[in-house]
């Protein structure tokens, strides 16, 4: 079997829930990965940036000060789980469709496959995700 192949078993099992997907965004948060993208968080951070500037130049550099904090908060708080969940949902749409995305995906590390019966757990890179997927997801 090919990766073309093997890779529809692998997202069967998912949405059938036999494979719990774990993602780590922080190891995948890579210019690398096919998971991440730039323009998830930029509007966000030219717009900060934006509103801070304007708030020293018009109000001082304590307000402008209060708002880099409001924004650093925001961005900490919904920013990155945004950017997590559209990491995920790419993960579901795109590259457990593309052999070659997935590819590059794997070989970096915040990504693993556990199977709910057995416990068996399958990590990247080192992990045989082709072996595990044959015997496991059909």
């Amino acid at each position: 079997m090919d990766d073309q192949e093997i890779l529809p078993l692998l997202r069967a099992a998912i949405e059938r829930g036999d494979v719990d997907v774990s993602l780590d965004v922080k190891r995948q948060h890579h210019v690398d990965s096919p998971l991440y993208r730039d323009s998830d968080s930029s509007p966000f951070i030219y717009i900060s940036m934006l509103l801070i500037g304007a708030a020293t130049w018009f109000y001082g550099w304590q307000v402008g000060v209060g708002v880099f904090v409001a924004a650093a908060v925001l961005y900490m708080v919904g920013v990155r789980r945004f950017v997590a969940a559209r990491m995920r949902k790419r993960l579901m749409d795109t590259v457990l469709t593309d052999p070659e995305q997935f590819r590059k995906a794997w070989k970096l590390k915040g990504l693993s496959f556990r199977h709910k019966a057995s416990g068996t757990v399958c990590e990247s890179p080192d992990g045989l995700w082709r072996s595990f997927a044959i015997e496991r997801c059909r």
